[in-house]
């Protein structure tokens, strides 16, 4: 296809078929000057070839610019995500850090208790249990050894399973994690323990029943 002025003219204008648009801008692009190119009388080709070619680079986008505009519009949310990810994580640690490296509150070696009243009860609470202590009773108990030391009567409910022993007596009791137990044991340190669950609270004398249900508000 020839390339001539009226041709360039019309595809600056985009005036021009896909055809002719693909000739001429084939053309510019080539290094081959021997196609045939009708021109103005008087102008060399190389020189009209390169003053067409100045005109239309004006019109394309600078490559570097763009890149540039490009890569920030794209880097920029990703290191703002980034940034915000790693303070999240950051936060995160630092929380988890100090929750595990805080110091916990030591755990009582013994709970002692004096309930003087002979009204009402009184209720503890310790890491590992809750207990009610009887009117008139007297109770230490230690953490450590699992050893109680009553005189009175106590309500207990582990939050867990635990072994408890009594004072003068080496035997242990399981005492079932969630489940409420009376311990009744006589000022006269002959007397034995005795230890119920409360669902079957029904299965001692009438006389303690009462004393139990009374007291405890069972």
């Amino acid at each position: 296809m020839k390339i001539s002025k009226d041709l360039i003219e019309r595809y600056h204008r985009q005036e021009c078929t896909e055809e002719e648009a693909e000739a001429v801008e084939a053309w510019l692009f080539s290094s081959d000057t021997d196609e045939a190119l009708q021109l103005p009388l008087g102008m060399d080709k190389g020189e009209h070839k390169s003053a067409i070619w100045s005109e239309i680079s004006k019109t394309l986008p600078n490559e570097t610019e763009s890149v540039a505009q490009k890569s920030s519009a794209f880097i920029s949310p990703f290191w703002s995500g980034a940034v915000a990810a790693s303070l999240i994580a950051g936060i995160i640690g630092l929380a988890g850090y100090q929750f595990m490296n805080s110091p916990k509150a030591p755990v009582r070696q013994f709970v002692m208790v004096n309930n003087t009243s002979s009204i009402n009860v009184r209720p503890v609470e310790s890491s590992g249990y809750n207990i009610s202590i009887g009117t008139n009773t007297s109770a230490r108990i230690d953490n450590l050894t699992g050893v109680v030391d009553l005189t009175g009567s106590m309500l207990i409910c582990p939050k867990k399973d635990i072994e408890l022993s009594f004072e003068g007596s080496s035997e242990k009791m399981m005492f079932k994690g969630g489940q409420t137990y009376i311990i009744l044991k006589g000022k006269d340190g002959k007397d034995k323990v005795i230890i119920v669950s409360e669902k079957n609270i029904m299965d001692l004398p009438p006389v303690i029943q009462k004393q139990i249900i009374n007291e405890f508000n069972i």
